[in-house]
């Protein structure tokens, strides 16, 4: 008799793919506004005798532009509208984790495992029926009101005509990643060197360990040599690659065994890609078979460079910028 009340009851420990959230709760109660309001009183009520936060209330979705029609309603139930000791989502996954298909359905973890019991009871019974193992039915079930959101989603996405969003995502992309910032130049080889710094705004502080008062990590007006904190990871070439010589000059130092790696950005207010689509550093990027950066002025500004080509490399607390006078091929 005891293995045969132990079948009927579906154990729903969460598995890949399911709904990993249960974890958080003692009780997990699947709901519907559908459901008579007086079950659903009841039901908020006796939430308000676990700890806070310990029983999950679940609803399936909500009618598309209506869900604070839904929440107002439901909240409306609880014995008061304003606490926060009654968790309320709405959880399509979790619907179908567990293939509920009528409410109110219990989800109810006894040791580390979960059990499941439906039908109109108690919170208090739905816990006690999973401790005794009794049957898995109890009291009247009902049908759930709200509409599947994630099939309301997957229909919606599949009717959806998705290339005008896409042609304009593209142009916003293509415009966003043009550099939009020039740099003249280099009229002669020269080394230069740079220390990116940041001034603090104000103090900055932080709880001490045994937390008991603060610790000042930062004062207002001091400067900071953000080297001391970072560093550059990669040679920085920095290039027009609307001068051609500029553009040769960059490939052959790419295939030196010190600059193999270097990160490269370009600059060029004018920079204009064959295709109005595709951003210029991407048309650009093809040619070096690596990625290529738009150099913006606020970088530059971490930077320090002031004429291309330029190799920029860190040297100590300091950034080493070096300048080419581009040369006839």
């Amino acid at each position: 008799m005891q293995d045969d009340m132990m079948r009927r009851l579906r154990e729903a420990a969460p598995k890949v793919g399911q709904d990993t959230t249960a974890q958080d709760f003692d009780m997990q109660v699947f709901i519907s506004a559908g459901m008579p309001e007086g079950v659903l009183r009841a039901l908020f009520a006796q939430a308000m005798e676990f700890p806070a936060g310990r029983v999950r209330f679940v609803v399936r979705g909500f009618t598309p532009q209506k869900l604070g029609v839904l929440v107002s309603k439901l909240r409306g139930l609880f014995p008061d509208p304003q606490t926060d000791h009654i968790t309320l989502e709405v959880d399509p996954n979790a619907f179908r984790a567990y293939a509920v298909d009528a409410v109110p359905l219990y989800l109810v973890k006894d040791g580390e495992k979960w059990y499941e019991t439906k039908g109109s009871q108690s919170l208090f019974a739905a816990r006690e029926n999973v401790q005794q193992r009794g049957k898995s039915a109890h009291g009247e079930l009902y049908a759930i009101a709200e509409p599947d959101m994630l099939s309301v989603i997957e229909e919606r996405t599949k009717n959806f005509d998705w290339k005008p969003v896409m042609a304009r995502a593209q142009e916003r992309a293509a415009k966003n990643l043009r550099p939009g910032f020039d740099l003249p130049t280099a009229t002669q080889d020269g080394t230069a060197y740079f220390v990116p710094t940041f001034r603090v705004p104000h103090d900055i502080k932080s709880p001490s360990k045994d937390g008991a008062g603060q610790v000042l990590l930062a004062k207002g007006g001091q400067t900071i040599n953000l080297l001391d904190y970072t560093r550059l990871q990669v040679p920085v070439i920095v290039f027009d690659p609307s001068d051609k010589r500029q553009a040769q000059m960059v490939k052959r130092w790419i295939q030196q065994p010190e600059f193999a790696n270097a990160d490269l950005f370009v600059v060029g207010f004018n920079l204009q890609a064959i295709d109005a689509k595709t951003p210029v550093t991407v048309e650009i990027a093809q040619s070096y078979k690596r990625p290529v950066y738009p150099f913006l002025s606020k970088l530059n500004d971490r930077f320090g460079v002031q004429a291309v080509p330029a190799i920029v490399q860190q040297e100590g607390p300091r950034l080493r910028i070096s300048t080419f006078k581009p040369e006839d091929f």
